[in-house]
């Protein structure tokens, strides 16, 4: 107790020393969640939960099923959880992991395997952001990027897939198809709207407070281009502009980017988790296959990346 005690009166010290850069770091974070965090990722969240609600996300897993079941021993809830993680992006994978899971749509079993491999950066942050970066650094072949951040994560899954169905079969563990609850569809979009605003809330919080932990970089004896790293594994959005501006290599510029994407950041931990206390469920079985996921990723850029 005493060791947090003198922790809290560090981090209110260390504030204090610098207010200004404090709120310069937390104002940068405050912005980018209300200008590209809100608009991107609230449409998202509400057609995701008013499906949720309405049961349509079996019929879409359904659909999925007869394409994918094959490839992934995921049940049809499952599977739509993939498809919502994938093609929406961080945190939607999450959140809609916890929702079903909250619902007793998926088992404990499956929300854990889910996790290790559908919460990623949205491809519309990618081709957006990304794709111009590497082009500027030089690289205007994106396939093998775009093969690191979404096919390695796929692949990973088809594994953890394998696990998760054994351990099924050895428990005889299954999940009662649920057709939603009846409500109606005004019912329904303010329950959805009430929820998904709250979370965007909880969301901006903590991108504003990660962000605002960049002040203990500057009290580290390190170069600018180490703080701009180390800045990029607290907050992504600002992160990835950060490494941008150093004076590394421009294979070195991607190699840092790309690995910072994987992992997410801290900010991106912090928010999974706000999803995952709702329902209950271990951040720490998620941070051990995101950790996993980097480092495997993180071989590949550096191949990827390496002068010859």
């Amino acid at each position: 107790m005493l060791f947090k005690t003198l922790a809290y009166l560090l981090l209110i010290i260390v504030i204090l020393s610098r207010p200004e850069a404090t709120f310069q770091y937390a104002y940068e974070g405050l912005y980018q969640w209300a200008s590209k965090m809100v608009p991107t990722l609230f449409p998202f969240m509400m057609i995701s939960s008013i499906m949720v609600y309405s049961g349509a996300d079996l019929e879409l897993g359904r659909m999925l099923s007869h394409v994918l079941r094959k490839i992934y021993r995921y049940s049809s809830y499952g599977l739509y959880a993939i498809f919502m993680g994938f093609f929406c992006g961080f945190p939607m994978g999450a959140k809609v992991v916890s929702d079903l899971y909250d619902k007793e749509k998926i088992s404990k079993s499956e929300a854990e395997a889910l996790l290790a491999f559908c919460n990623n950066i949205g491809p519309a942050y990618f081709m957006g952001i990304i794709m111009p970066l590497l082009r500027a650094c030089g690289y205007h072949n994106t396939l093998p990027f775009v093969f690191g951040m979404y096919g390695i994560p796929a692949i990973y899954g088809i594994v953890i897939g394998r696990f998760h169905a054994a351990r099924t079969e050895m428990t005889g563990v299954t999940m009662k198809s649920s057709r939603g609850e009846e409500h109606s569809l005004a019912a329904t979009l303010k329950k959805s709207c009430v929820d998904n605003t709250q979370s965007l809330i909880v969301l901006g919080g903590y991108i504003t407070f990660a962000n605002a932990f960049r002040i203990f970089l500057d009290f580290m004896p390190l170069s600018g281009n180490c703080k701009n790293i180390l800045s990029s594994f607290l907050e992504i959005i600002g992160g990835v502009q950060a490494i941008y501006t150093t004076t590394l290599l421009p294979n070195q510029k991607v190699f840092w980017v790309m690995t910072a994407l994987c992992f997410g950041g801290i900010s991106c931990i912090l928010q999974t988790s706000s999803f995952l206390e709702k329902s209950g469920l271990p951040i720490s079985h998620y941070l051990k296959h995101k950790v996993l996921a980097t480092l495997i990723s993180a071989a590949y850029y550096w191949l990827l990346t390496r002068p010859f």
